[in-house]
């Protein structure tokens, strides 16, 4: 909703609770039916307040609205002005306020989320046919570099090749967004993965002055899934992780399984990630990265939300990220 919508919508029930509290204070006390009445009409801002804004802003109402109604255990000396009448009706406000505001929150965030996988949809099948295209010209231009290999290498082969690994890269990436026809579920160690991904990445990271530390589950973490998709996403994340890190840092990769999940984190410690930009760490082309093309972690969510799983990430600016993958278990009683 527009400012200007938004702001009409907060005067009119501002409004309304300034006219309903009008009528009620200026009735004459005596009179039950305008008292029932004026009572009553105040459900009127709670509900517009909870239905146009959610939980907070219908909450926010109805307490207002107790607040003014609450002095009636002070005018009213019949049965209507209890204690506990009183207080009966401002219970009554508020879960009112309560219910319905949650349900707006509800079907707000349900839309957000249909919208979403909606947009990343559109993005898979734009991103296959780039993809598509992209293999294409690859190929093109690597036919083209194999045919100048007698040639003097020049300071511009080394650049064109170094694009050509870039464009490389992007195309594996625009590749991923949509999945295979069959999805080869493997059942498998998670921990295997695990070491297998940190020995790749040990020569890079020692040349960095990074740590790779790992702390496995004992019992192992068994599952079923597709492999070379949680290979992938695990080298992506290490690989963000040893850019983020500083020399003489640690990288920390742990596992450990629990209910019908097993989880893997990867943690550095590095500058972290400011709060506006949590939010947004998963949506398609957003990146911090100066030459990041903002879609490996876009990937790596579709992925394992595909796979029956997901990714979340936990950071505070200065001190550091967590990515942690949830992994659907293998369930051994099924077999």
């Amino acid at each position: 909703m527009d400012e200007r919508a938004k702001l009409l919508k907060i005067l009119l029930i501002t409004a309304l609770v300034a006219v309903v509290t009008l009528l009620h204070y200026v009735a004459i006390p005596e009179d039950l039916g305008l008292h029932i009445l004026h009572r009553e009409l105040y459900f009127i801002p709670i509900i517009l307040a909870s239905f146009w804004f959610g939980l907070k802003f219908g909450l926010a109402t109805s307490v207002v609205v107790s607040l003014i109604y609450a002095p009636h255990v002070f005018i009213y000396n019949d049965a209507h002005g209890t204690l506990v009448i009183v207080t009966s009706h401002i219970l009554v406000f508020n879960l009112v306020a309560f219910v319905l505001g949650w349900l707006t929150d509800r079907r707000t965030r349900q839309q957000q989320e249909a919208l979403a996988l909606e947009t990343q949809a559109v993005l898979g099948r734009a991103a296959a046919a780039v993809g598509h295209e992209m293999k294409d010209l690859l190929g093109a231009l690597k036919g083209l570099t194999r045919q100048t290999e007698d040639l003097e290498s020049t300071e511009l082969d080394r650049d064109f090749e170094q694009e050509m690994k870039r464009l490389e890269g992007m195309v594996e990436v625009l590749s991923s967004f949509v999945p295979s026809e069959r999805v080869q579920l493997l059942s498998c160690d998670l921990n295997t993965i695990i070491r297998e991904k940190l020995e790749h990445h040990q020569a890079a990271a020692r040349k960095a002055g990074i740590t790779l530390e790992a702390r496995l589950d004992e019992n192992g973490c068994p599952s079923r899934a597709d492999t070379e998709k949680i290979g992938w996403i695990l080298d992506n994340l290490i690989k963000n992780a040893m850019e983020a890190s500083g020399s003489e840092q640690t990288i920390q990769v742990r596992s450990h399984r629990g209910g019908t999940y097993c989880q893997l984190e990867i943690q550095d410690h590095g500058p972290g990630i400011r709060t506006e930009d949590l939010s947004k760490i998963f949506t398609p082309f957003f990146t911090t990265k100066e030459t990041g093309h903002g879609l490996a972690l876009a990937v790596s969510k579709k992925n394992m939300r595909d796979l029956g799983g997901d990714v979340q990430v936990a950071s505070k600016w200065g001190e550091g990220a967590t990515f942690t993958l949830s992994i659907p278990r293998e369930d051994l009683s099924a077999s």
